[in-house]
């Protein structure tokens, strides 16, 4: 079971902005409407993702929406160290290779669909058996899947503010 946000997102009270919502339900994840971060630089919007990546559990799907250079991969560095306990300098986005599998207490499948035309390349591919890999599969994007993705994915959507500034809503997909 997952923490309340101001618990399982900590840093948020001290380094940016969050807003809920709603109120929530204790140790219940999926009766989070969104939440919704500002961030003013890549340390603030890696340790909100660090947070989610601690709390993240086996066949957790994450998909990421945003413009290029919004932030996803500087969002998925924070989330890799915090589920794997990998360096984020050991995070590099496999726009050319599709994906790469990160390994540590928890193993996570990063994958950058930017190239993909079609999803029934990713098909081909058979990346659609790690979905349900017992991993957490970060999904940059994700919209070029979308018939693939299951409806309890959680979404995280990154706009680019400013020079430093990002807007990051995080909303829980439907209950399995």
């Amino acid at each position: 079971m997952l923490a309340r946000p101001h618990i399982l997102f900590p840093s948020a009270l001290k380094y940016g902005k969050i807003i809920i919502s709603r109120d929530l339900e204790p140790y219940m994840m999926n009766s989070l409407k969104a939440a919704i971060y500002s961030s003013s630089s890549e340390e603030q919007t890696m340790q909100h993702a660090y947070q989610l990546g601690q709390s993240l559990v086996p066949n957790s799907i994450v998909c990421f929406h945003g413009d290029l250079g919004a932030g996803k991969t500087t969002f998925i560095k924070g989330l890799v160290s915090g589920a794997t306990n990998c360096l984020p300098s050991e995070v590099n986005s496999p726009t050319f290779v599709y994906m790469n599998i990160y390994e540590g207490q928890k193993t996570v499948y990063h994958f950058d669909l930017y190239r993909l035309n079609h999803a029934d390349e990713f098909l081909g591919m058979g990346f659609d058996d790690l979905l349900y890999a017992n991993g957490i599969c970060c999904i940059e994007w994700a919209e070029r899947i979308q018939n693939l993705i299951p409806p309890h994915a959680i979404s995280v959507t990154i706009q680019h503010t400013g020079e430093h500034e990002r807007h990051i809503v995080i909303k829980p997909g439907q209950s399995i």
